[in-house]
């Protein structure tokens, strides 16, 4: 039997949200910390039965939400120091969603790439050269896109796989389930963000 590692359980468990298996490694791995938070919650995703392509297509919306739902002006307070802000966590969703197409491309049209890993936190003084509005439109736009492109796939090209530095070989499929996982924290910290403004 081969053995199990975050990309194979993922894998497993899109086709079978109930292999024991699978889901008793991932517990354990869980319960060690031995995961991202995108792949923790890929995982509890993927076992409760989310369709990630749907959950994908929602989360620009529920970011829209909240943003016209707070001041502009209390966008960018940080609800404590160190925190980011509601305005940066968009910028943050932006930023990230542009990574992940190049990244989903690499995989899809060269073999096996290596697919880079970075460091969000340094992106941060970026964060300025656009309003947060922007970075929303910009964060809209290039999910449509990237679950169009996902929706188009094959099961073929959903198996094809890179090489993320961080993480180790994982197929597009995964790639885009611990996407969900990542927009489900990002949006806590977006609330808790802006709950903390008002």
């Amino acid at each position: 039997m081969t053995a199990l590692d975050w990309a194979a359980v993922l894998d497993r468990l899109f086709d079978a949200p109930n292999d024991p298996q699978a889901r008793e490694w991932a517990e354990q791995a869980v319960a060690e910390d031995r995961c991202t938070p995108g792949q923790r919650r890929a995982f509890g995703l993927l076992t409760a039965g989310k369709d990630i392509l749907d959950l994908l297509t929602e989360t620009p919306a529920a970011v829209r939400k909240l943003v016209e739902e707070t001041d502009p002006e209390r966008l960018s307070l940080a609800p404590a120091p160190g925190e980011w802000s509601a305005g940066q966590v968009v910028h943050h969703f932006a930023d990230n969603e542009a990574v992940n197409a190049v990244r989903i491309r690499s995989i899809l049209t060269e073999d096996t790439p290596e697919i880079f890993g970075y460091d969000s936190d340094p992106w941060t003084r970026f964060f300025d050269i656009e309003p947060v509005e922007d970075a929303l439109a910009r964060f809209e736009t290039a999910r449509r896109n990237t679950v169009a492109l996902a929706r188009s796939l094959s099961p073929q090209d959903l198996d094809r796989r890179g090489v993320l530095s961080y993480r180790g070989a994982e197929s597009v499929r995964v790639l885009l389930a611990v996407l969900a996982g990542h927009d489900k924290d990002h949006l806590d910290q977006l609330r808790s963000a802006v709950g903390a403004s008002r």
